[in-house]
């Protein structure tokens, strides 16, 4: 009887381990196997997965959820997400555990947006927001650009500078907001209605010249995913010198893709794959000249004002908001109340 106890008990626990060791780990570096110190290896990178604001399912994007055979390719090493997974962290994040992560079956790295974090939801619940390892010959770093409003301070900076100074062939860098165009002249028009910062960030002042300083046989790539919703592209592109900046995020349309990304004895190439097999052109071909040339005027749809109103309407947000109104509204004409009762009685 003993015998059959200690049999079933281990047939439990292999089919525990196996199991755990299936699902994908989110921001946890000891996730990734033994072959990171391949020199060749794959990976994905996507972004904004809950695609657009009138998907309230609680699950990812219709063409995200239709590819999961991509995300779990044995060509992948891991699989990154600059930003914007969730619509709703709070609200989205059971349904996604259950029914997306728990699917996928390659670690995944999230630069976390500003639908992620609802205060320290993430950090709490789901994995750190800052995290850096390497794979190969490259050197790979998740940054928060929540954290400090769009600047890169603190602990964050010193993950940067070391991974600058590393003795890599190739530095990844993601992060949700493109804050490398904030202060560019050049783009100050290009992400229309994507996250900013509200008072500036720290990018030109201390965060270039790390990048700048890196030798230019190593190559720097800054990946993003937070292109706004009248983008023409699921992608962006711009090289200067050595250093190489990307977007790509989806938004639950026809031209939905991500990209696919090759680590060949030290030489990068990028794949846009189409999320709903549409012909797409290399990587290089969405750039400045492609973006402002190239800006789709939206229709606006008037059947979906009531939608929209709808899903304003029974959002805790806008109920948070209400109630903060209200109160303030309330302390005000206490306010003037008691100023007017001691004028009078003055």
């Amino acid at each position: 009887m003993a015998t059959i106890y200690y049999a079933v008990l281990l047939s439990l626990t292999i089919i525990l381990f196996m199991t755990a060791e299936s699902l994908a780990q989110i921001n946890d570096v000891s996730s990734l196997n033994s072959s990171c110190g391949d020199t060749n290896y794959s990976f994905v990178v996507g972004g904004h997965y809950y695609g657009n604001a009138s998907n309230q399912t609680g699950f990812p994007a219709n063409t995200v959820m239709a590819n999961m055979d991509i995300f779990n390719s044995v060509d992948n090493a891991f699989h990154v997400i600059v930003g914007d997974v969730f619509l709703d962290v709070k609200n989205d994040f059971p349904l996604y555990q259950k029914k997306f992560f728990k699917q996928l079956k390659r670690p995944v790295f999230i630069a976390v947006g500003n639908h992620d974090v609802s205060g320290s939801y993430f950090g709490e619940n789901i994995g750190e927001t800052c995290v850096q390892f390497k794979y190969g010959n490259d050197m790979h770093v998740v940054l928060d650009t929540e954290k400090d409003d769009g600047s890169i301070l603190n602990n964050q900076l010193s993950i940067l500078k070391t991974a600058c100074n590393s003795n890599s062939a190739n530095i990844f860098i993601y992060t949700h907001r493109p804050v490398w165009s904030e202060e560019n002249m050049e783009m100050q028009d290009v992400f229309k209605h994507n996250s900013k910062s509200d008072f500036g960030v720290n990018f030109k002042k201390e965060v270039l010249p790390i990048l700048e300083g890196v030798d230019d046989g190593t190559q720097v790539y800054w990946i993003s995913g937070s292109l706004g919703g009248s983008a023409p592209a699921s992608y962006f592109y711009h090289r200067t010198g050595n250093l190489h900046f990307i977007q790509t995020a989806i938004r639950g349309l026809k031209r939905d893709g991500i990209l696919g990304v090759k680590s060949i004895e030290g030489k990068i190439t990028f794949n846009p794959i189409s999320l709903t097999d549409q012909n797409l052109d290399q990587l290089e071909s969405y750039n400045l000249l492609f973006w402002c040339t190239s800006h789709p005027k939206v229709e606006f749809n008037p059947r979906l004002i009531k939608m929209y109103l709808t899903n304003i309407a029974f959002h805790r947000y806008f109920w948070y908001g209400f109630v903060a109104a209200v109160v303030i509204m309330c302390l005000f004409i206490i306010f003037i109340k008691r100023r007017k009762s001691k004028i009078n009685n003055g």
